[in-house]
This record gives C-alpha cells, structure tokens and sequence, in this order.
C-alpha cells in the first residue's frame, strides 16, 4: 500500500490514501484492498516497511499504525530516495554488501537479508511484502542505516 507503514488494511486507511494519492489507487486497487480488511494484514510501500520496523512496528492490529510511532527513536519520515542520502558507506558495489544494509534503485528501496536475498515491498511481482533474488533487480546502491549498529561477524 503506497503511501504506508504499517496500518492494519481497514477501509479509513484504504480511504484516506486513496484521497491521497487518486492517481494510484485505481478503483481495481481499491478494491483488492478490501478483500483483505479484517484479515489481519497490514499496509507498507517499500520505505514504509524499513520505517515502520524502525518505529517501532510490532504487528499490534488493535493500533492504528500496527505498533510503530510516526517518525520515532530519531527516525525522520523520508522518501525511499531520500533515505540513500541518509545511509552511511554508501557503494555500488555489490560484492561486500552486508546484511541488513538498504539496496536502492530510483524511487525503491529494499534490505538485504544475506543469501543473494533481498525483503522488500513491491508490487512489481506479488503486490507485497516478498523475498527476491538481489540479483532479479537492477539495484544501483547499497549501504548501511544510520539508526541501527551493524556488528560483524
């Protein structure tokens, strides 16, 4: 779901982003949504997603953004392409990515979860949250959140 991170799929969230953003939210769109209200699944974009675990999502679908705090633990409310200007060691090249480190492609963003194993949420394939091969997108960068500690080893 543009536009999201984390609402439980209800129809004031369907409705309030449609009225946001009417050009993607189709009538067909909008429609598939519904089918999943009172399902128990929620709503991301592909920033969305990395936010809303940042903020403190915990999958609470009794709280109105699944348990995240809008813009929490000094995490701003930033676009996908303005998160690579935040993400520190920033490279194209793919060869020593590590895991948990965002990958980034104009207006997209996803994180690397080892394995040639990318989590990110698209609706290029299955218009959700899925597993895909690193290499079965054009990613152009890669690097690492400023908010979280990478450990190694």
């Amino acid at each position: 779901m543009w536009g999201v991170f984390g609402s439980p799929v209800t129809e004031s969230i369907i409705a309030a982003k449609s009225k946001q953003y009417s050009s993607w939210y189709t009538s067909a769109r909008q429609a598939s949504l519904r089918k999943l209200i009172g399902k128990g699944y929620f709503g991301f974009d592909c920033v969305g997603l990395i936010k809303g675990v940042l903020w403190g999502w915990n999958g609470d679908t009794s709280r109105t953004y699944g348990g995240a705090k809008y813009a929490s633990n000094g995490v701003p409310d930033i676009s996908a392409d303005g998160m690579l200007t935040r993400l520190l060691d920033v490279s194209s090249d793919f060869s020593k990515i590590e895991i948990g480190e965002v990958v980034w492609l104009k207006g997209h963003v996803g994180v690397y979860i080892g394995n040639g194993q990318v989590i990110e949420s698209t609706p290029a394939w299955k218009n959700g949250v899925q597993f895909t091969m690193l290499k079965d997108r054009i990613w152009v960068k890669h690097g690492k959140l400023p908010w979280i500690k990478y450990e190694v080893g």
